[in-house]
C-alpha cells in the first residue's frame, strides 16, 4: 500500500456561502457534452460521526470537457481545505469521486474515484483511497495485488464495496468483483478456458501500518458511518 502526502495551501470560507452549483446525480461520473458551458457539480456535505468533520467533492468541467475533481474537508465550524486534486490527464480525460463514508469515531475517511477517456472503448480505472481529514495523508490500496493473485488469468477488475475492518487495526476492506477480460468485439467464449476468470467476489484486506495485503472471507462486514447534509 503506498501512501502520499499531500501539502495542504489552498482554504476556503466555511460552508454556505460560496459558489452555487446543482448537486450531481453523482460526482463519480459526471456526464459532459462537447462545447458544453463550464459547470462545477458538487456532492453532498458527508459528516464524520459525532459531526467533527465533514467534506465534499466538487468536480468542474471546461469546455472541452476536461473534468478536474476535488475534495475539499474540514473541521466542524471552520473553512475548507483542498485534500485531494485529480487534474485531467492526456490518457484520461474524465474523472470523478464518491464519498462513500468514515471510519467509526475517526476522521480516516474513504472514497471512490474512476478515471476514464471519452469517446474511448476501454473502460475506466478505478480505486478506493482512505484519507485523513486531519493531516492529509492519503492511503492508497495496490490493487493490482488482486489481479496478481490470478497472473495466469486475464480478468477484469471491479470495485463493487469498500469499508474499514472492525477491528483495532481498521484495515481498508475490498470487495472485488473479478470477471474474464477480452477484445471489445470479442466474449468470453473466444478466451481459452484456462484463461479465464470466471465470476467472482472476492474480499481483500489491506493494512495502513503494516502494509499486508490477503484475501479475507467474504463475510466480513465493511464499517462504515454514513451521514450527509444537502450541499447548498
Amino acid at each position: 500500500m503506498t501512501v502520499k502526502l499531500i501539502p495542504l495551501f489552498l482554504l476556503l470560507p466555511p460552508f454556505g456561502f460560496t459558489q452555487q452549483a446543482p448537486v450531481s446525480q453523482t460526482t463519480l461520473f459526471v456526464n459532459c457534452q462537447e462545447k458544453e458551458r463550464p459547470k462545477s457539480v458538487f456532492s453532498p456535505v458527508s459528516l464524520s460521526e459525532g459531526g467533527k468533520w465533514r467534506a465534499y467533492v466538487e468536480v468542474r468541467s471546461d469546455l472541452e470537457c476536461l473534468l478536474t475533481t476535488r475534495l475539499w474537508v474540514a473541521r466542524a465550524n471552520a473553512s475548507y481545505r483542498l485534500v485531494y486534486l485529480m487534474p485531467p490527464k492526456r490518457t484520461a480525460g474524465g474523472n470523478g469521486m464518491e464519498i462513500l463514508g468514515w471510519a467509526r469515531n475517526s476522521r480516516m475517511l474513504l472514497v471512490k474515484t474512476a478515471e476514464w477517456q471519452w469517446g474511448s472503448d476501454a473502460g475506466d480505472t478505478q480505486q478506493v483511497l482512505a484519507i485523513d481529514a486531519g493531516t492529509g495523508v492519503v492511503y492508497e490500496p495496490e490493487l493490482q495485488a488482486i489481479l496478481e493473485a490470478r497472473k495466469d488469468q486475464h480478468c477484469l477488475l471491479r470495485i463493487g464495496n469498500a469499508g474499514f475492518s472492525d477491528d483495532k487495526n481498521v484495515n481498508i476492506l475490498i470487495r472485488a468483483k473479478l470477471s474474464t477480460a477480452h477484445e471489445v468485439d470479442e466474449t468470453e467464449n473466444d478466451v481459452p478456458p484456462a484463461m479465464r476468470c470466471g465470476n467472482a467476489e472476492e474480499t481483500w484486506s489491506f493494512n495502513f501500518a503494516s502494509g499486508e495485503i490477503k484475501q479475507v472471507a467474504n463475510t466480513l462486514p465493511l464499517q462504515l458511518f454514513k451521514n450527509s447534509l444537502p450541499n447548498r
